[in-house]
């Protein structure tokens, strides 16, 4: 019998005849009636693949694919951002030369980049090229747009450093400009950083993931988030406020964690999603240390609020991930239902993973009476997809609103 939990994660089905091969990188959005995945590996990988799973139908769909940039045996593109908004995907690249020994990277005039916007209605793709001063590469996710300017903090300089100096892209001329570059001046700017993921909230871009002064570079620590003002062009250390009804009142400090965040439909707050991660260890000589036993795992997740920065354990609510969970990526609909995508699967009691992904859900607020009813349609009818629609009608199911769901 069907029945409405919000905050349980729940497993999806994710079996199609159509499907991605090899890895997928990371969940791009929610639309509310699809996932957008970006699979950039497997056993094509001079293309660039862009699929949607389909909710309700359970089914993937390949929407785009895009080769890469290979001209030359000593060059190959690289990713500078990657954009969700609407039904548009832009994805920037940067091409690198390599010598026999050691990468030679352009001037940033002298760099090629180039921009594909892709329409994922009609799955075509406009390219364009992208110049004056282009950022080295970034981070895959660390692209966002506000305004007519797509921003990208955290470029590598000075052989393989990364400093979180701060780029802007003019989408109408497609020029780069410098917004800011971290020279050590400043005791706000955050160092290291990498592997981090951008909020946008009342001119201000957050970021989460490694970075913070206050930890090295190696932890992600939450008590204090770095934030760069657009208004003022500076870096600022911003306070959060812990959960008064849980311990420890903020999340543990941690690395490799999933990030997402969304508009609250209530009030309007932009919340910012974290769950997972792990707390590796390193010895004497700063190495990474693979033993299984030296490090920890978390399976929380929490909740900020932009606008009070206040967070919020979702664990006291019944939010916990799955135990098998190893490396997630998630991102939430514009209702607010959280997705867990992991394709690393493993059982406890398993020696070896088996491969297999899995998709896990779950409602972080009460949404419409409308999207529960779908939910329920499609829970006692499964295979509705595959009705006809005189079948279909049959039923009592409103024929256009099913298929707006299924396609």
């Amino acid at each position: 019998m069907y029945a409405f939990k919000p905050h349980v994660l729940t497993a999806r089905s994710l079996y199609s005849i159509t499907k991605p091969e090899g890895r997928l990188d990371v969940i791009l959005c929610c639309d509310g009636k699809n996932l957008y995945f970006n699979s950039m590996s497997g056993i094509d990988s001079d293309f660039h693949k862009i699929w949607k799973y389909n909710l309700a139908g359970q089914q993937w769909r390949l929407l785009s694919s895009i080769r890469h940039l290979k001209n030359k045996h000593d060059s190959h593109d690289v990713l500078i951002g990657t954009a969700f908004e609407s039904k548009y995907l832009v994805i920037c690249t940067l091409q690198r030369y390599y010598t026999r020994h050691t990468p030679f990277i352009h001037t940033p005039a002298r760099r090629t980049c180039h921009l594909y916007v892709c329409d994922l209605n009609s799955k075509s793709s406009l390219v364009r090229k992208t110049g004056r001063q282009v950022p080295n590469h970034s981070l895959r996710h660390n692209f966002i747009r506000h305004g007519k300017y797509l921003y990208t903090i955290g470029i590598q300089r000075d052989f393989y450093k990364t400093f979180l100096d701060v780029y802007k892209l003019n989408m109408e001329n497609d020029i780069w400009e410098v917004v800011y570059i971290c020279q050590g001046l400043d005791a706000n700017e955050p160092v290291n950083g990498s592997d981090h993921t951008l909020v946008y909230s009342n001119n201000m871009i957050y970021i989460f993931g490694d970075g913070n002064r206050s930890t090295g570079g190696r932890l992600s620590s939450f008590t204090k988030i770095s934030a760069f003002d657009l208004e003022e062009s500076c870096w600022k250390i911003i306070d959060t406020y812990g959960d008064e009804n849980h311990t420890p009142q903020y999340p543990t400090d941690r690395q490799v964690f999933g990030v997402t965040s969304y508009t609250d439909p209530d009030s309007g707050d932009i919340n910012v999603i974290i769950s997972g991660g792990a707390d590796f260890k390193f010895n004497i000589n700063d190495e990474l240390i693979f033993n299984d036993s030296d490090y920890d795992e978390f399976y929380d997740v929490w909740r900020l609020n932009l606008t009070n920065l206040k967070w919020t354990c979702l664990e006291r609510f019944g939010t916990v991930l799955p135990s098998h969970i190893e490396d997630l990526s998630i991102t939430i609909s514009p209702a607010g239902k959280l997705f867990i995508y992991d394709e690393n699967i493993f059982e406890p009691t398993e020696e070896q993973k088996t491969g297999i992904p899995a998709l896990h859900s779950t409602w972080l607020r009460i949404p419409k009476l409308t999207d529960i009813c779908w939910e329920a349609v499609f829970h006692y009818f499964p295979n509705l997809k595959s009705m006809t629609d005189e079948e279909i009608i049959s039923l009592g199911i409103p024929l256009q609103s099913f298929k707006s769901r299924i396609d």
